[in-house]
């Protein structure tokens, strides 16, 4: 009997657990982040304003993309619908009540409007459109096509559950007794 054996025997449980059993055992210990559509909006407007708000060189952009990444990557799969829509609503949501809080002190607080909204949009034009495809590849990644499928069923099944019970609707207002 080698060294190796009688260190196996002494060890309680008596049998070595495979690495794939372990690191699946430490994947279940892990507490996961799991946010809902409506938690996800709220996330990407958050940061989307928050960087709006900041407003040096890059940094909208930026914090854009990574909220963008992160609540794609942190929502429930049946939620991504939602959330592949959402970006660029609130991108522009998160700028224009940014620009807003800027420019509260301006006498021509319309007038700034109108000229800061749409030069902000058009200069960060790259960064919606970065952070949208980030969340649409990240999504499809993610079980997006399926979360559709499930919702064209479940509407489905929803309209054809109403036309049966109009079918079946005993009381007939058209009809004189």
């Amino acid at each position: 009997m080698s060294s190796t054996e009688t260190r196996e025997k002494k060890k309680p449980g008596g049998k070595k657990k495979p690495d794939a059993a372990r690191t699946a055992q430490r994947r279940r210990r892990r507490p996961t982040v799991s946010l809902t559509a409506r938690g996800a909006v709220a996330v990407v407007f958050a940061g989307t304003f928050a960087g709006a708000l900041a407003d040096l060189w890059v940094l909208p952009g930026v914090a854009f993309v990574a909220v963008c990444v992160l609540a794609a990557l942190a929502t429930r799969p049946d939620d991504l619908p939602v959330l592949v829509v959402a970006p660029p609503v609130l991108y522009l949501l998160g700028t224009l009540f940014a620009n807003a809080v800027g420019m509260l002190g301006d006498r021509t607080f319309t007038q700034s409007m109108l000229v800061a909204l749409p030069l902000d949009l058009v200069t960060r034009a790259p960064w919606l459109l970065a952070g949208t495809v980030a969340v649409a590849v990240i999504a499809v990644r993610r079980g997006l096509l399926t979360a559709w499928r499930e919702l064209t069923l479940k509407a489905d099944g929803f309209r054809l559950t109403r036309e049966r019970y109009a079918e079946e609707d005993p009381v007939r207002w058209d009809e004189r007794t």
